[in-house]
């Protein structure tokens, strides 16, 4: 079973279809009291119960629920492939500006500023869409450090 940041993980098939024949079972379970308190407690006639009916609604019953709880696994999966799809482009599009900062900063340290100012828009921008999308931010990566040898802010936190 996958978990996800969401309070409720992503259900294995096993426990779906057990969900399923839980749910088909009380709808048996239930029709069969129904039709025993009709028929015998209340009408007094004694028979056979309408099993067709209640085989098939039972059968129904787990059919609906195994498709629905499929369906919502799917929806959970695609959405955690692409949250990690966004992680690992956020991640390499930082370490990208990290080495065009620090290129800049050897070839043309006036120009350094402008490159330092651009990387922080674009990584504002990444936070946004982390933040938009539910990702909690890499606070636990630890801070680049800069040509000059002093630590600066992270870029990637």
């Amino acid at each position: 079973m996958k978990k996800t940041h969401s309070t409720r993980p992503i259900w294995s098939r096993a426990k779906i279809v057990l969900v399923s024949a839980g749910a088909a079972i009380a709808v048996l379970a239930g029709s069969l009291l129904a039709q025993w308190l009709i028929y015998d407690d209340w009408l007094h006639q004694t028979g056979p119960l309408r099993i067709v009916g209640t085989c098939i609604a039972t059968v129904v019953t787990f059919v609906f629920a195994l498709r629905w709880q499929l369906a919502i696994r799917e929806r959970q999966l695609e959405m955690v492939r692409r949250m990690e799809m966004i992680l690992r482009m956020n991640d390499r599009i930082r370490n990208a500006l990290q080495a065009i900062e620090c290129l800049t900063y050897v070839a043309q340290p006036e120009a350094t500023e402008s490159v330092r100012q651009s990387v922080d828009v674009i990584d504002s921008v990444l936070r946004e869409v982390l933040a938009d999308s539910g990702q909690p931010h890499e606070a636990t990566r630890a801070k680049p450090v800069d040509p000059a040898g002093q630590n600066t802010q992270s870029k990637s936190a």
